[in-house]
């Protein structure tokens, strides 16, 4: 999966400009795959040049002129090929968690301050989901797959929270969970 996947999707029902492909990202798929307008516009000029993709120049009296994108029928291919391929693996990236594994080189005080700080963002996005979730059930015209990638989202947050919250817990009690290893190095 890449962006310009993503992007096929998007346009392949509706034309769309590069402002309104990032604001569908970010209210849709931003809990599974991140995109920003530095992302988004280069892999429109590759997919323009590769011509999954043709860009319809609209001149506006006193603004910017504004580049409405529709898919090919090259792209519509390319998109079902897409979904018709074997899955790639997923890859989870998290700071959290590379940082947890190093932490026999950190002190008790800055590991509570890495979950904590962890919490607030999840329990933020967690909010964000549900806010997303509660409008896709109000919308008649929204389909039962969105529903389900919130619904996965919302679970995986809930999870990562509950562990989160377990390991404070842990801390609280003064039970890091790790056992003393001999020839530990100093904390950092």
């Amino acid at each position: 999966m890449n962006i310009e996947q993503v992007i096929l999707g998007f346009i392949y029902g509706e034309a769309m400009t590069g402002y309104e492909l990032k604001k569908r990202f970010d209210e849709s798929v931003a809990h599974f795959f991140g995109a920003t307008f530095s992302g988004i516009y280069p892999a429109l000029r590759r997919m323009e040049r590769e011509a999954l993709i043709e860009k319809e120049v609209v001149v506006q009296e006193g603004k910017p002129s504004k580049n409405i994108v529709r898919i090919t029928e090259k792209g519509r291919q390319s998109f079902a090929d897409y979904l018709k391929s074997p899955l790639s693996p997923g890859v989870q990236k998290s700071d959290l968690l590379v940082r947890y594994f190093f932490g026999r080189y950190a002190a008790a005080d800055q590991i509570q301050g890495w979950l904590l700080e962890e919490r607030a963002r999840l329990a933020h996005t967690r909010e964000g989901l549900l806010h997303m979730r509660q409008g896709v059930l109000n919308d008649p015209d929204s389909d039962a797959f969105r529903l389900k990638t919130l619904e996965m989202g919302i679970a995986q947050l809930e999870f990562s929270l509950r562990w989160i919250d377990e390991e404070l817990a842990k801390q609280s009690a003064g039970d890091s969970g790790a056992q003393e290893k001999p020839g530990r190095e100093e904390k950092v």
